[in-house]
């Protein structure tokens, strides 16, 4: 995408900060993708985090990389599980600490 990840407007050093309005904007949008694949797609995205939101050339925000991202319940099967996913260091430590 256009201006890379949010996570090098984050955190890389010598970049201007984002105002604001434009991470409201972010944040939103980033919200509302989430919201669509959770309920219009039934599909669980387990990877959020800065890295893997994408900017277009006016900051709109755009999911990326699926590979840890499972189909929710179809036909009565259940979506739960009890296996730990995710990047470490973004997970809560809650969750991580049932990691056997």
């Amino acid at each position: 995408m256009q201006k890379g990840s949010l996570e090098n407007h984050l955190f890389r050093k010598g970049q201007e900060p984002l105002g604001w309005e434009l991470r409201l904007k972010i944040a939103i949008g980033a919200a509302r993708g989430l919201a669509f694949l959770h309920t219009s797609e039934k599909v669980i995205y387990r990877d959020f985090k800065a890295s893997n939101i994408l900017l277009d050339p006016v900051y709109n925000a755009k999911l990326s990389d699926f590979g840890l991202a499972k189909v929710g319940p179809i036909n009565g099967n259940s979506h739960v599980t009890t296996r730990v996913i995710g990047t470490y260091g973004y997970a809560a430590p809650e969750y991580v600490a049932t990691v056997p």
